[in-house]
């Protein structure tokens, strides 16, 4: 059976003990953790930490140290269109299984509008989630929604008219941007704004994917094609 993973804000050094917050501790319990088991803990930050349950609850840590070598060298800013819960959700999940850095939504013509309440806690433990079953240790930076015009930086824009240009494959480290619109696609404004930024349109194919599709594939291709 494999080790269970917890996700806390710090990990104490070797030999302390480590309290769980309440989610986690429940965690462990649905899971069916017994005193003496090990369980790996994570902060988000790159650091892993192994520890053994006690009867009190708490974990004694027993080992820290980084584990970068199962991050991308690729550092990804996602920009993604508003979608559906469900589909927002999904897109979360598998940019956070993959290894994106940033995950920015953004508010687009054809897209959803912005949510009257935040959904950024939301979707920060579906990434959370995701982090502790993936195998990951860095969690993604998710952002409030953002207009179209306040994106930074240059990249990439996966757009429905282009026919030839592909992302390029072989990237080894540094700053990306991925930038993947609505189910309704892109307006043709909206794709003169991005290019005016720096932003070059792509193709993932001649097949018609889904926005939540196209996010995970463009995503993938990037991080580690």
């Amino acid at each position: 059976m494999s080790v269970v993973r917890v996700m806390v804000e710090n990990i104490p050094s070797p030999g302390e003990e480590l309290t769980l917050p309440p989610e986690e501790s429940h965690h462990l319990k649905v899971r069916r953790v017994v005193p003496g088991e090990k369980v790996i803990v994570l902060d988000g930050k790159g650091r892993e930490g192994r520890g053994c349950l006690m009867a009190s609850g708490a974990l004694r840590i027993q080992e820290v140290g980084w584990t970068a070598e199962r991050e991308p060298l690729v550092r990804l800013t996602l920009y993604m269109a508003l979608l559906k819960r469900d589909k927002m959700a999904f897109v979360i999940q598998k940019a956070t299984e993959l290894g994106v850095a940033e995950i920015v939504p953004v508010i687009t013509k054809r897209g959803l509008p912005p949510p009257r309440a935040p959904k950024v806690e939301r979707w920060i433990a579906i990434a959370k989630e995701a982090l502790k079953q993936c195998g990951g240790t860095i969690l993604p930076q998710i952002h409030p929604p953002r207009a179209l015009n306040l994106i930074e930086g240059r990249g990439w824009m996966l757009w429905e008219g282009e026919k030839g240009r592909r992302l390029p494959r072989g990237l080894t480290q540094g700053p990306q941007a991925l930038v993947v619109g609505p189910e309704g696609g892109w307006e043709m404004e909206e794709v003169e704004l991005l290019k005016a930024k720096g932003f070059v349109t792509v193709t993932l194919g001649p097949r018609i994917l889904r926005a939540e599709t196209a996010a995970v594939v463009g995503s993938a291709l990037l991080l580690w094609g």
